[in-house]
């Protein structure tokens, strides 16, 4: 197991259930119920050399799931604890 998993807080919890949707089968994502309308989901990458895979593969998705429940709020979580907003701004 890789220490720390790939977390991502999200709500609603349909927002959550969709990324889980378009992680899961290649990914392995988990969707477990957070606090309120929230929900967190978490991928567990195979080794350490596709943690950065799985990060990036979880920025694309965010789109999706950005599109289709414009309100949503995600965050992936980082190794220290910090919350960066999903998806990412253009740069």
């Amino acid at each position: 197991m890789v220490k720390p998993p790939v977390v991502v807080h999200a709500s609603p919890a349909e927002a959550a259930d969709l990324l889980g949707d378009l992680l899961g089968e290649d990914y392995g994502a988990v969707v477990a119920p957070g606090e309120d309308e929230a929900a967190v989901v978490t991928v567990e990458p195979i080794d350490e050399h596709r943690r950065g895979v799985v990060i990036y593969r979880v920025i694309q998705a965010s789109r999706t799931v950005a599109d289709r429940f414009p309100g949503s709020s995600l965050y992936l979580v980082t190794e220290e604890g910090s919350r960066w907003r999903l998806p990412p701004p253009a740069i």
